[in-house]
């Protein structure tokens, strides 16, 4: 169900977001001068936050998200932020295994200062339209089976939800754009 209670303007950086509250945030694409504030706000989320997004718990940003900032390839990575004056609140990323792939990985984490006001549902809008702009057949992710609000998210924005069949605390996510 589509999010209500934010209004969007566009901007030559990225889309204003007005939430209800009157708080604003810009919607824009991650840039690799983002690695220090994508460091505190990693220092802001709750360890449950990390573990649902990463699947371990860390105080750090993980070394292998770090070397993907800095090595962002247009041709094989998409990601989007939520700005909040230089502040990061949320991040949602794709990632395909080299250009020209016909599907990608995808991610996404919501601090809790902007969650509940649906911000996933427009960074997940955001990422399904850049996959069916570069022709990907499929977007799959891997969302811990206790991850309610996620799998609630995905499958109200279509997505099909399956066990892995490797663990079963984890559901593959499988969007086709």
């Amino acid at each position: 169900m589509p999010p209500v209670g934010f209004i969007m303007t566009n901007t030559d950086i990225g889309q204003t977001i007005r939430l209800e509250d009157g708080r604003t945030f810009t919607l824009r694409a991650l840039r690799a001068d983002d690695l220090e504030a994508l460091r505190r706000a990693f220092l802001r989320l709750t360890p449950e936050e990390i573990e649902y997004r990463f699947f371990y718990r860390s105080r750090e940003l993980p070394a292998s998200v770090q070397a993907q900032v800095r090595g962002l390839d247009p041709a094989r990575d998409a990601a989007f932020v939520i700005d909040d004056r230089g502040e990061i609140r949320a991040v949602a990323d794709l990632h395909a295994a080299h250009a020209g792939a016909r599907e990608a990985e995808f991610g996404l984490i919501v601090g809790k200062a902007v969650s509940g006001h649906g911000i996933g549902w427009l960074l997940m809008q955001r990422l399904l339209g850049e996959a069916k702009r570069r022709g990907l057949a499929a977007l799959h992710g891997s969302v811990r089976a206790d991850n309610d609000r996620m799998l609630e998210l995905c499958r109200d924005l279509g997505a099909t939800i399956a066990p892995d069949p490797d663990d079963p605390a984890i559901r593959r996510v499988t969007f086709t754009p």
